[in-house]
């Protein structure tokens, strides 16, 4: 990860010590009447979800979840009713209705809830649990855990198929990826994506201490091949999700954070922190059309306007990449002295709504002009934001 767990929560701790009282409930009869007008934004270090009117750019309602949750990734139901987030601290799942913009129910889950997903019909919501290595999966009919799925090693982030059958789990703390049944709740295969190195196996408590392994596992827009970057490995495993094997192997940049899959499905972009550099691929050859330098502490790839915009932790900046030509495009640059998290792509590719944490912000910015809007004050440490059906969609 851009940071271990432990320094992450030494931040956690560090923040809550400043004593700043968090927003505790939301705004007095606020209602969402329309799911798809807001920005959900997740705010870490004050404990709660807010929501922000895309018109308009004002927070309208937070959910305060509790004292030291610490919520990780929030993502709405298809149907918009409802908001799913973990608390990392609290172990934890909390379920809002989105409506009343009120804390509906909170589950007790595994260690460190952190990434979720939603089963593509929506009666499901699978929540990873990486300090756990569980998977909790949440019944959205009673809101009850009914299954806790073992066996997997530091689960980061969850993939269905389109037609609901199977998840794939990216392993971070291991080189395989997961292979889930999706009606029955149990896992069924580890895929390995490549070859460990002999020294590795002979002491792995040495040399794999400190596994960078499969942080996701992204699916092609046709649902056919899912691709997996490893970053100890530096490879991205092309695996068939008919048989699920691994067709082919894909030499990227060491460390590879995961493959972002373009809107259009032609290219997979990993974001490679070893050397600071992005790998396209093609995914009609399955092979590296481009390797385009970049920043440090690359945190996640959004699409939007026929570009790719890669955010930059500590550098305050955002690489932005013509994705006709595979040339740079130029980089803006969102502040100094601050750290940048992930962001959202709106619906229709035209702006992205990127969490900004120790200046607690979210900067809009403009995909065809460059232009940068600031929004303060949204929530304390600002960790990430969600939209809606947004392709882009996703969590450090």
């Amino acid at each position: 990860m851009i940071a271990t767990r432990a320094a992450a929560l030494g931040l956690i701790a560090a923040g809550l010590s400043l004593g700043v009282p968090a927003t505790r409930t939301a705004a007095q009869g606020a209602r969402i009447t329309d799911p798809t007008s807001v920005v959900l934004i997740v705010n870490r270090d004050s404990n709660d979800i807010a929501f922000m009117d895309i018109a308009s750019k004002k927070i309208v309602g937070k959910v305060f979840l509790g004292n030291n949750v610490n919520p990780h990734m929030a993502m709405m139901s298809h149907d918009g009713r409802w908001v799913v987030t973990g608390g990392t601290r609290a172990n934890k799942a909390y379920i809002i209705d989105v409506a009343n913009v009120r804390l509906a129910k909170t589950i007790p889950v595994d260690l460190a809830p952190e990434h979720l997903a939603f089963t593509p019909d929506g009666r499901f919501y699978y929540q990873g649990n990486p300090d756990g290595d569980t998977i909790s999966v949440i019944d959205m009919a009673s809101l009850t855990e009914i299954k806790r799925i073992t066996g997997l090693a530091e689960p980061l982030n969850i993939t269905f198929t389109p037609d609901g059958s199977k998840a794939y789990i990216g392993n971070y703390g291991a080189h395989w990826v997961g292979v889930i049944d999706a009606r029955r709740h149990e896992l069924l295969k580890k895929i390995q994506v490549g070859q460990v190195p002999g020294v590795s196996r002979l002491d792995p408590e040495k040399y794999l201490g400190e596994i960078k392994g499969v942080s996701n596992a992204s699916i092609s827009n046709d649902g056919r091949y899912i691709y997996a970057a490893d970053g100890d490995l530096a490879i991205v495993a092309v695996i068939d999700t008919r048989d699920d094997k691994v067709v082919k192997t894909i030499r990227v940049g060491p460390d590879p954070w995961r493959a972002f899959m373009s809107h259009d499905g032609r290219h997979a972009v990993t974001a490679n922190n070893g050397d600071e550099t992005i790998s396209i691929i093609d995914t009609r050859t399955n092979s590296v059309a481009a390797t385009l330098e970049a920043g440090p502490d690359m945190t996640g790839v959004n699409f939007a306007a026929g570009k790719a915009f890669v955010v930059s932790a500590t550098s305050g900046f955002v690489y932005v990449y013509d994705m006709r030509s595979l040339r740079p495009a130029g980089r803006i640059k969102i502040g100094t002295n601050i750290q940048l998290e992930t962001a959202t792509t709106d619906t229709a590719d035209e702006k992205l709504y990127l969490a900004s944490s120790t200046d607690n912000s979210i900067y809009v910015i403009d995909a065809r002009t460059h232009g940068v809007e600031r929004v303060t004050n949204v929530g304390l440490y600002p960790w990430g934001t969600h939209i809606m059906d947004s392709k882009d969609n996703y969590c450090h």
